[in-house]
């Protein structure tokens, strides 16, 4: 199964178009979305950008694909103009491995089960991380819109047993590992 995970687009169309276009070009069988799919927030300013209906529209080509989280930018209303569900923290499987999904501003809650899984995917922090720690992969795709730390904009793949995290830009990998 090849998946597609991207986290915190913020609304902006320019990203998601490129986004659409990934998505027809890889082909994944699924796509992770980790939350802060519509809505900007106050800290990262106004792009000229910014539409988020125009962002639903794209998301919504390919809500038979997508497993939804909900990020802190999201609210519950924006289930009513996109066509899948967001869940504030959900258990999928991928490739075999159990992959516990969460946006990234609740991972000090309860809302993760007490027993772990193979990855933890998540967002939040703009910042593309793919490390293995105590047995558990942890990766975060960064941001296609707003990404920090010098980092280029960016998304993940994972297929079969290898994980990559990927510039959108030129599809340049920052990180690769085989989660194996």
């Amino acid at each position: 199964m090849r998946c597609l995970v991207v986290s915190d687009i913020h609304g902006r169309l320019k990203v998601a178009k490129k986004l659409a276009d990934l998505f027809d070009t890889v082909k994944p069988d699924k796509i992770i979305v980790l939350g802060d799919n519509l809505y900007n927030g106050p800290r990262n300013g106004v792009p000229a950008d910014y539409d988020p209906m125009g962002v639903a529209d794209i998301l919504n080509r390919y809500a038979d694909k997508i497993i939804g989280i909900r990020g802190n930018c999201d609210s519950r209303v924006d289930e009513a103009v996109l066509r899948f569900r967001m869940q504030d923290s959900r258990v999928v499987y991928v490739n075999g491995f159990r992959c516990d999904l969460i946006h990234g501003d609740l991972l000090t809650s309860n809302l993760l089960q007490v027993e772990r899984g193979d990855i933890l995917m998540y967002g939040h922090t703009h910042i593309p991380m793919l490390k293995r720690e105590d047995g558990v992969i942890y990766l975060n795709p960064g941001s296609p819109s707003f990404p920090k730390n010098g980092f280029p904009p960016s998304y993940a793949i994972f297929d079969r047993g290898l994980i990559k995290v990927l510039s959108l830009e030129d599809d340049t990998p920052i990180y690769e590992l085989e989660a194996r």
